[in-house]
């Protein structure tokens, strides 16, 4: 992932370096329109200026980011169903489950084993409460349809990897969106810089009035213009 990134920023670096030495250009063209079209698309704002070459790289660059994205949903989905069927098969799980459930599942073999931590925890809170502990006891426990019991340690670690392969999954899925968040500041710079690339030739380009002093002979105005 971190080799990925590198890369990623590496091309990012090389565009906005290259900023207005394609084909194209920014006369007659609105800097908020492309600022505003690169948002919406990395490459849109460059292909509106006629810098086309950049505008592919960054419309591959946005499928490829979206396309990892699905990918690492679908695989997330995938593996979370995987450890769904283990708990149901393996450990007697009853429908689908929230998080806490599926983390003391993790961990726990029974839920036998876990309601007696939490009694542990409810006398430690309360240690003069017996009401207050039963309380906490029924609220925090798991009975009746909730409770469970793994068959094997190596079915409840199949389950505990599976569940952890998921949860990176989605992690990753969540990170692909960083790098559509970079690319569309990447392309807005991009524009930016052509635009103000552009400005600084046509301002060299004009003809300037200068002015130099000189000890002995004085001021010296003159008309300067390139060729």
């Amino acid at each position: 992932m971190k080799i990925r990134i590198k890369a990623f920023c590496v091309l990012c670096v090389f565009l906005v370096l290259v900023s207005g030495q394609a084909a194209g250009g920014t006369e007659g063209k609105s800097m908020g329109k492309a600022l505003v079209l690169s948002l919406v698309l990395p490459g849109a704002g460059q292909h509106y200026l006629g810098h086309h070459a950049r505008a592919r790289t960054m419309y591959v660059t946005e499928a490829g980011v979206w396309t990892a994205f699905a990918y690492f949903r679908v695989q997330g989905n995938n593996r979370k169903d995987s450890y769904e069927e283990i708990a149901e098969r393996f450990a007697g799980v009853e429908g689908e489950q929230d998080e806490d459930y599926y983390k003391a599942l993790s961990y726990y073999v029974s839920s036998d084993e876990y309601n007696i931590d939490v009694m542990r925890e409810a006398r430690f809170r309360y240690p003069y409460d017996r009401e207050k502990q039963l309380e906490y006891f029924e609220a925090n426990g798991f009975f009746g349809d909730d409770m469970w019991e793994w068959d094997s340690l190596d079915r409840q670690r199949d389950f505990r990897n599976t569940r952890t392969a998921s949860k990176e999954s989605y992690r990753r899925a969540v990170l692909t969106t960083g790098f559509a968040v970079l690319s569309r500041v990447v392309s807005m710079v991009d524009i930016y810089l052509s635009f103000k690339l552009d400005e600084s030739r046509d301002r060299a380009s004009r003809p300037q009035l200068r002015v130099d002093s000189d000890r002995d002979e004085g001021f010296r105005v003159y008309l300067s213009t390139p060729f």
